[in-house]
């Protein structure tokens, strides 16, 4: 065990890591415009991960381009998508303005007749995923990428804040702050397309580096908020958002080989 964290988390880390690569989530995508939009959704990357027409039931994420209040089953479809927890993301296009049913407020893009904004679209499809499917569709769609690897490191940031925060814990923060901090650095390295080793004792190496990073970032952090002359938990909050930050940022510049 080095610094409270045994080989069976290491092997919990190796076994996510493993899942996320294999996860095959897709997007589908609808209405007016359908095929120009998953084109560009798809650009450099898997086109198999943006499905045209596919149920939106079975998706990790549905997009509706409407140009009106849509139609019986068009409405049919989101209803099914909202009632398996599917997020639905609504593109309201040629002057529609008119409310839309399953899908939260936030969720709904208003675009011009020809110009759906595909960064927003971008930006609530990663806010909307689930954190595992958001990771394995950033690895095989490019467009999803940055917004993806974002949410991952605010995430993780803020659980670390409050991880820091919380003195009443009587497990020691720093294995809880690192191991949270590897499965971002791991989850980073898929989002970015990186393919992990196929052979067992390559692939633990490949989740131990990013685990001793997060160690070694967490011993320096902690070494830096004992020099501090102010300390308390909103300051210990502060220090680990911050590092977890920077330390995910510095990742998300590295590209995967």
């Amino acid at each position: 065990m080095v610094a409270g964290i045994g080989a069976g988390q290491l092997w919990a880390l190796v076994r996510e890591a493993r899942s996320l690569e294999q996860r095959g989530p897709s997007i589908a995508v609808s209405g007016p415009g359908a095929d120009r939009l998953a084109a560009e959704l798809a650009a450099g990357g898997d086109a198999g991960a943006v499905r045209v027409g596919a149920d939106p039931a079975r998706a990790a994420a549905s997009v509706v381009v409407l140009a009106a209040f849509p139609a019986a089953a068009e409405l049919e479809a989101m209803r099914r998508a909202a009632r398996a927890g599917v997020p639905v993301v609504v593109v309201r296009v040629g002057g529609f303005a008119g409310s839309v049913p399953y899908a939260l407020p936030s969720d709904v893009i208003d675009a011009g007749d020809d110009d759906v904004p595909l960064e927003r679209v971008v930006e609530v499809l990663a806010a909307g995923l689930d954190g595992d499917d958001a990771v394995a569709l950033a690895g095989r769609l490019p467009s999803l990428r940055r917004a993806v690897e974002r949410r991952v490191i605010g995430r993780t940031a803020l659980a670390n804040a409050a991880i820091a925060a919380a003195p009443w814990m009587t497990q020691a923060h720093l294995p809880l702050m690192s191991l949270a901090q590897g499965r971002m650095l791991l989850g980073l390295g898929v989002a970015e397309g990186g393919a992990l080793p196929r052979d067992p004792q390559r692939l633990a190496a490949a989740a131990g580096l990013p685990l001793a990073g997060a160690l070694a970032a967490g011993i320096g952090l902690r070494a830096f908020y004992r020099r501090l002359p102010v300390r308390g938990p909103l300051v210990a909050a502060a220090v680990a958002y911050a590092g977890t930050r920077a330390l995910g940022e510095a990742r998300s510049r590295i590209p995967s080989p």
